[in-house]
């Protein structure tokens, strides 16, 4: 920090803060965009026109208050009926992520990226002073219009998630997200493949691979996993006991019980019960590296990435990036950068016509054996068996 008389600036540190780079474009589209991949964020608000954009193999309409939220795996393409009149944001996710000052709960911040849809209907008349408003700031370049682009950037992607979580509009869910959803609200109901594939009129083993591919679990794995964040939430009642518990989980034995517990949780339940109480201090005091290695990995991770060159670029050491992500995040640095790759492999194999081979070179991947190994690990099928899935 630099020290200015008798206050302090952040301007020093973020110099040559890579976030701070937000692209404000009032625009108007005149002709078809073929597909297009991007590394930053982008908001769109529709003014006026008329169109279409195909977004990760989905369609949605290009027209007056159309708001769309395009994450970095977001693929898209768009055909114009008539001019589109568009305010387009860009911005990198490390903005997001650095601007969180409020405590959500666990989860909550990768399902607003990974889980949201990308559109939304807006009919809230705030959002769109607050476009306008930024559009101005943006022109006008006035003192302090930088922060206000920043302060009105974070604001109305903040409302888009807001308003994303609880809109009508929000996704629908299919099937077999209302089977994963009754797992794990009723684990004990001991649901069956048989029982899911008869009510969607599907394959027992194409059900197994759907569910895979929703939440990364078996069905086998998601009902002990439902079992146990249940009973977690019933552990904090001192005065049931731990075979009550287990038997109202339908386990069949105690140690049953115990086995499938500490195989999620890493403990067993009396050890959870006397133990686990979540250390916030040094959530926070990791943070701040956790989102800095994402944010790296995101933009690098087409690249020959090792942990080695992730420590040098953010000035810490190996040793602490792996201790980090295990202890407080259950991961390791290879795990986080496969997960990233294959997400976005996942976006091209859906959205795009190209060779998976090229797919995979694109993603980082050495070799197609290798992205082939990781990809059915991660997803529970080949690419190809996934693309084809898609259609």
């Amino acid at each position: 920090m630099k020290q200015q008389k008798d206050w302090f600036t952040g301007i020093d540190y973020y110099d040559q803060y890579k976030e701070k780079e937000i692209q404000v474009i009032h625009t108007m589209i005149k002709k078809d965009i073929p597909l297009h991949r991007h590394i930053q964020a982008e908001l769109w608000y529709v003014l006026n026109g008329k169109g279409d954009i195909c977004i990760n193999g989905e369609h949605f309409p290009l027209e007056k208050d159309t708001f769309l939220c395009m994450y970095p795996y977001h693929l898209y393409e768009a055909s114009i009926i008539s001019s589109v009149e568009v305010v387009i944001i860009r911005f990198y996710i490390g903005v997001f992520m650095h601007m969180i000052w409020e405590k959500h709960e666990r989860g909550k911040n990768a399902q607003l990226v990974y889980e949201t849809r990308p559109y939304m209907k807006c009919e809230e008349p705030y959002i769109k002073k607050c476009i306008m408003r930024l559009c101005k700031e943006q022109q006008e370049k006035q003192f302090g219009a930088k922060n206000l682009i920043l302060y009105l950037t974070m604001e109305i992607h903040m409302l888009f998630c807001r308003y994303a979580l609880s809109s009508k509009n929000k996704q629908t869910h299919d099937e077999i997200w209302k089977a994963i959803q009754h797992i794990l609200c009723a684990p004990a109901s001991d649901v069956s493949l048989q029982d899911i594939a008869d009510k969607i009129n599907r394959n027992p083993h194409y059900v197994n691979q759907m569910i895979k591919e929703r939440c990364g679990y078996t069905l086998k794995e998601l009902t002990q996993y439902g079992k146990v964040i249940n009973a977690c939430a019933l552990l904090h009642f001192e005065e049931l006991s731990i075979s009550y518990i287990s038997d109202l989980m339908n386990f069949d034995s105690t140690a049953t019980f115990y086995r499938v517990f500490e195989s999620y949780t890493g403990m067993h339940p009396l050890q959870y019960r006397k133990e686990h109480i979540m250390d916030e201090l040094h959530i926070y005091e990791h943070q701040d590296l956790f989102l800095k290695i994402e944010q790296y990995l995101y933009l690098h991770f087409f690249q020959a990435v090792t942990i080695e060159s992730l420590a040098v670029a953010l000035d810490t050491t190996p040793h602490a990036i792996s201790q980090l992500l295990k202890e407080s995040y259950d991961t390791s640095f290879y795990q986080e950068l496969q997960r990233i790759r294959i997400h976005f492999a996942k976006a091209l194999l859906k959205a795009t016509d190209m060779q998976i081979t090229h797919i995979a070179l694109d993603c980082g991947f050495e070799s197609m054996m290798t992205f082939q190994r990781a990809f059915q690990k991660a997803v529970g099928c080949t690419p190809s068996a996934y693309r084809n899935l898609q259609k």
